[in-house]
């Protein structure tokens, strides 16, 4: 059985969750290299520095903000080529791409795609030292995503982030009981925000209805009834609404016009506004859970430097230069060594610990998502 679907994912499309934490990044000043095309990676490139390997890595933008750290630790020469897209990422590599690309690092829920088509390579875990000290809760995850049948490992979860709901403690008090209820209080009448994304927002309903077996197993398996009843629930919170939103720029406009007081979000909208100064804004922890996004590198069963590539991979979540990487990229490490080692607001910010995500969720794939977006769209439609 494949491991995915058009599910959305943090991918620049339809409205899906990609495009929101990308936003994010930019406005938090990441910058990329341009496209590279002169690709050798595969095929055994060497750079001009006394045979030094060159290896090809196609990843979002901000992999390339650390690629010199990793470049003097291993005298290697890596090449990034930005991609804002975990499916452009596959396609690319299924059709031949990754004969010239060494690693790349797509969505978690996207790994299964890669290696149902035999495109990668197996962990080398003598490569990947800091493996061992990943949260187990992720390791947990790749065991559950990044395996084939036989139980044979293929990726590395990198880095970390989820969705629930913000609030404004100017209104909604601190010490509120933190659950996706919230959404649905008749008290903030008028305040409140949905995504305008049917999976993010009407998996917060369902998790909120308690039909929290649905996230459990392989998929999100909400059955059709269940599907009903949470447009059902939609619908009656439609009334208390000020909208539904999805970029992140219109979501964080809205906050600090004072539009909603609290609203289905995710934590790169919230970073952003407290690294702005907005100290009002937080992040709940809803004890029905929160969906979890984390990336997981691969390395290609073509390339001709996988135990390189594969020490590159380890560089982006040793404790040694992890934290280098979290803090550039506003985002924690899936290795708690990494994040315990950030300073001031960073560690604030990006320094958790197992307890922050004991609640997590992966993103999945849906079973029946064509009837999720059909009570989807009627919800908007009403």
């Amino acid at each position: 059985m494949p491991r995915y679907s058009v599910m959305p994912t943090r991918d620049n499309s339809g409205g899906s969750t990609d495009g929101s934490r990308r936003s994010f990044l930019k406005a938090a000043g990441v910058a990329g290299a341009a496209g590279i095309t002169g690709l050798s990676g595969c095929t055994g490139g060497v750079g001009g520095g006394g045979g030094t390997v060159t290896l090809q890595m196609i990843a979002w933008d901000d992999y390339e903000l650390f690629k010199e750290g990793i470049e003097e630790s291993l005298d290697v020469k890596l090449e990034v080529t930005k991609s804002n897209s975990s499916a452009k990422m596959f396609s690319k590599w299924n059709s031949g791409a990754n004969e010239q690309f060494d690693i790349t690092v797509p969505n978690n829920n996207y790994v299964g795609r890669f290696i149902d088509a035999g495109l990668v390579a197996p962990l080398n875990e003598d490569a990947v030292a800091s493996y061992g000290d990943l949260f187990g809760k992720f390791k947990g995850f790749a065991q559950n995503q990044f395996t084939d049948d036989s139980g044979t490992l293929y990726s590395v979860p990198i880095r970390f982030g989820w969705y629930g709901y913000s609030y404004d403690d100017r209104t909604v008090p601190q010490d509120h009981e933190k659950t996706y209820s919230q959404l649905f209080n008749d008290e903030y009448e008028g305040e409140i925000i949905m995504y305008d994304n049917h999976f993010k927002a009407m998996s917060a309903t369902a998790m909120e209805m308690g039909m929290l077996d649905a996230f459990e197993g392989e998929k999100v398996t909400l059955s059709m009834d269940q599907i009903q009843q949470v447009k059902e629930r939609m619908l009656e919170q439609k009334p208390l609404l000020e909208g539904y939103i999805g970029p992140d720029s219109t979501y964080i406009k809205s906050f600090r016009q004072g539009n909603h007081v609290i609203g289905n979000s995710g934590r790169n909208e919230i970073i952003d506004m407290r690294k702005d100064g907005d100290d009002w804004v937080h992040m709940a922890k809803p004890k029905e859970g929160e969906l979890a996004w984390f990336e997981g590198a691969v390395v290609s069963s073509e390339s001709e430097n996988k135990e390189m590539a594969w020490k590159v991979v380890n560089k982006y979540i040793d404790p040694e230069f992890g934290p280098t990487f979290a803090r550039k990229a506003s985002t924690p490490s899936c290795n708690p060594k990494a994040n315990a080692k950030l300073e001031g607001q960073n560690a604030e910010l990006f320094g958790f610990g197992p307890e922050r995500i004991e609640n997590a969720v992966p993103f999945k794939a849906v079973e029946n998502e064509d009837a999720w977006i059909s009570a989807w769209e009627e919800i908007k439609a009403a």
